[in-house]
């Protein structure tokens, strides 16, 4: 039988509060980048990319709008859970460590938030250079950065928990 969690409240840091207003701003910069190149982009643009950054699939120019779309809900629902870390589930919770399990827990979602969206910042920007012919193919190395930054820190969040 599991036992309920207690309610701490735990004061979002100020360095997660910076990180999220830097990517909201990356973000509004994106989209107007998107809304002034609109009328430029061809009615089909890269659509899906392989793995080795070159386009494999094209598509309407109106699929690019689903891109902002999910990034928006992905970052609000998961900006609602950054609230709430009671509700996570927890490697080794103990009465004695309640309290850094839920700052760690604060700040780890609130990395994968603002490193999810700066993904989909970067694949907009991306597929609209690619449709306009400023580019030829996804730039794979900062794909990759951004992946690895991502994985790398849900790593280390296992990591740092485990030691608890």
């Amino acid at each position: 039988m599991q036992t309920e969690k207690p309610k701490v409240n735990i004061a979002k840091p100020v360095m997660a509060k910076v990180f999220d207003l830097l990517i909201i701003a990356l973000f509004a910069s994106c989209l107007l980048y998107l809304f002034l190149q609109w009328n430029q982009l061809p009615e089909q643009i890269p659509a899906h990319f392989g793995a080795d950054g070159e386009v494999d699939r094209f598509g309407s120019r109106f699929e690019l709008l689903l891109l902002p779309a999910i990034a928006v809900a992905m970052w609000i629902g998961l900006w609602f859970l950054e609230k709430y870390p009671h509700v996570y589930n927890y490697i080794n919770l103990k009465p004695d460590n309640v309290e850094i399990q839920y700052r760690y827990g604060v700040i780890f979602m609130n990395i994968v938030k603002n490193i999810s969206t700066l993904l989909f910042i970067f694949i907009i920007w991306q597929m609209t250079d690619i449709a306009l012919g400023l580019t030829e193919s996804l730039n794979m190395p900062i794909f990759i950065g951004i992946m690895v930054l991502l994985f790398g820190s849900i790593g280390y969040y296992m990591y740092r928990v485990m030691k608890l």
